[in-house]
C-alpha cells in the first residue's frame, strides 16, 4: 500500500501556503526545560479558524511530540470536507517520512498513514522551521505555551 505521489513533499511547502483553496495546517513540538508539548493551528482564507495544543509527559522525546501534533493534525483534517485539499505542514521530515510508511515500526505513524490512505486530499508537506513562516511560528508559540501548562493524568 502507498500514499499517493502529491501526498507528501519533503520540498519547502511554502509557495502553496497563500492559495486560498487550501487548508493549511500548521504542526509543531518541542521539548524544553520546562516541559513537553505538541500543537498544530489552522488558516483558510487567512483566518486563523481552529487550534490545538497539549502538555505531553515529560519521558517523550522531540520526535514522539513532532509525531503527535502530527497525528492530531491529520485526524482533525479527514472529516473535512472533500472540496478542499488540507495541507498539514511539517518542520520535521523524520515525521513525515515516517506517517509514509505503511510498515513503520511506529504504531501512532502507522495510524496516520491509515488514516491518509483514505483520504488523499489530505497531503503532508515539509516546511522549515523558524525561517518566518507565519503559520509555523504560530504552532511554535502554541506549543511553547503548552509546555508551561499544568499536566493534569487521570
Amino acid at each position: 500500500e502507498h500514499l499517493k505521489p502529491n501526498q507528501i513533499s519533503l520540498e519547502d511547502g511554502e509557495a502553496n501556503i497563500a492559495r486560498k483553496d487550501i487548508i493549511n495546517i500548521f504542526t509543531d513540538g518541542s521539548k524544553t526545560e520546562h516541559g513537553v508539548g505538541a500543537a498544530f493551528c489552522v488558516s483558510t482564507n487567512d483566518i486563523w479558524a481552529c487550534q490545538w495544543s497539549a502538555k505531553l509527559n515529560d519521558n517523550n522525546t522531540v520526535f514522539q511530540t513532532e509525531l503527535t501534533a502530527l497525528h492530531e493534525a491529520v485526524i482533525y483534517a479527514s472529516p473535512l470536507p472533500n472540496r478542499n485539499t488540507s495541507k498539514i505542514h511539517v518542520d520535521n521530515r523524520a515525521n513525515i517520512m515516517a506517517s509514509s510508511n505503511s510498515k513503520s515500526t511506529n504504531e501512532t505513524a502507522r495510524k496516520m498513514f491509515k488514516i491518509l490512505l483514505t483520504n488523499p486530499r489530505t497531503k503532508d508537506s515539509w516546511v522549515k522551521a523558524h525561517e518566518g513562516n507565519i503559520g509555523n511560528e504560530r504552532a511554535d508559540q502554541l506549543v511553547k505555551d503548552a509546555t508551561w501548562a499544568i499536566l493534569f493524568t487521570y
